[in-house]
């Protein structure tokens, strides 16, 4: 219990003035840069696309040396991927296909047209499928209120 009866107002108090670090040593550590890619803006999509479709357009904002309304800096032209455009559909290759398939004067379900086209083409029921929908959209054959789809120019009974 000595120790505890010591009035510490009277002890001498260390001080640390006089202790000295030493000097961190400063690590520079360089880290390689992560380049972050931004979408696109919409006027560099449009400006993209214009000169898709007219290269000269391209020379004239170079000539002109145009600049982006919104950023300031001259247009920047992006690589777009390229859209595949439907292929054009031959309307009397699919009016003779639907003659092969479809009888005149008569009606036929929607299962019933792609069957005969499966059957007669011997293709996949997939392709039959596209075949017909190629068929309805060209007018090779029309529709009846219940369903049943027949040859264009003939009576449906």
């Amino acid at each position: 219990m000595g120790l505890l009866s010591t009035d510490i107002t009277k002890v001498k108090r260390l001080s640390l003035r006089e202790v000295k670090l030493p000097t961190p040593e400063l690590r520079i550590e360089y880290s390689t840069p992560i380049l972050v890619e931004r979408p696109p803006t919409n006027e560099e999509i449009a400006y993209s696309k214009l000169v898709i479709i007219n290269p000269l357009i391209e020379e004239l904002v170079e000539c002109f040396n145009l600049i982006s309304f919104t950023t300031g800096d001259r247009i920047k032209k992006i690589d777009l991927p390229k859209i595949e455009r439907p292929q054009e559909v031959d309307k009397a290759k699919l009016i003779t296909l639907a003659q092969k398939v479809i009888e005149g004067e008569s009606n036929y379900s929607k299962e019933d047209i792609i069957d005969r086209i499966k059957e007669v083409n011997n293709i996949s029921k997939d392709r039959a499928e596209t075949g017909f929908n190629l068929m309805l959209q060209a007018g090779a054959i029309s529709y009846t209120i219940g369903e049943s789809y027949f040859l264009t120019g003939s009576t449906p009974f």
